[in-house]
């Protein structure tokens, strides 16, 4: 299934549809994936992207056996920063995925980030290009890259490791580490990690989880968006 390996960075939706994909040995292209979520914090890169309320979250993905694939995904929002406040995000990708061998496969893709209805004149909109290394859908891993993060026109990078394991009772249990280098904009970078379990409820799955983050500069979120949380989410894959 192509959309497994971009969603990474979509929080707690994200971590769901990946451990669903990897329960079911469903790493195959096929031609259409939508997926939709409830969440109680949309939580990016260890910081609240709703200002600790609940989201919902939206995504298409069109994949095909020779590895292109190409999507959607949107949420409600409720960041502020500087004064000026964005509702919703909107992000496309287009991308190529390769399979190795049984175990390993690599993606490469270009994501371009939106914030329809943001307030004032500032453009937030960016590109970031994500490469992802996967083992046995059981590894992730993730480097990103911008030169313009959050439309500032400043570089930034980041490194995300993610690991799953199928438990007893249908239970998935998945952590992950992170360090996003935002460093040329902000000042310094940070570092964030989550652990939580999944488990699939007749044709929902619910994911539970732990998020937090070592000090993130005040340029990228408030200091208490970006505290300890825990947060509940359900998806819906078809």
């Amino acid at each position: 299934m192509s959309f497994f390996r971009r969603l990474i960075r979509y929080g707690s939706t994200g971590i769901v549809l990946l451990t669903i994909c990897a329960a079911h040995g469903t790493a195959q292209a096929q031609e259409l994936t939508v997926y939709a979520a409830l969440t109680s914090d949309y939580v990016y890169r260890g910081v609240s992207n709703s200002d600790e309320h609940a989201a919902v979250q939206l995504g298409l993905d069109v994949g095909s056996d020779a590895g292109l694939f190409a999507g959607v995904w949107a949420s409600t929002t409720d960041i502020t920063t500087g004064g000026r406040h964005r509702p919703r995000e909107v992000d496309y990708y287009v991308g190529f995925l390769q399979h190795f061998d049984n175990d390993w496969s690599a993606s490469v893709s270009i994501n371009r980030y939106t914030y329809p209805g943001a307030d004032g004149n500032v453009d937030y909109d960016y590109n970031e290009l994500a490469t992802v290394i996967n083992y046995h859908d059981r590894v992730w891993l993730e480097v990103d890259y911008t030169d313009s993060v959050f439309g500032h026109g400043e570089q930034a990078t980041n490194f995300e490791l993610l690991v799953s394991w199928p438990l007893p009772a249908s239970l998935t249990l998945a952590t992950g580490v992170g360090y996003f280098d935002v460093s040329k904009i902000a000042g310094s970078a940070y570092s964030y990690w989550q652990i939580g379990v999944s488990r699939p409820l007749g044709w929902v799955t619910a994911d539970l989880r732990y998020h937090d983050t070592s000090n993130v500069p005040v340029l990228i979120g408030p200091t208490d968006l970006a505290d300890a949380r825990v947060v509940l989410t359900f998806s819906v894959a078809f």
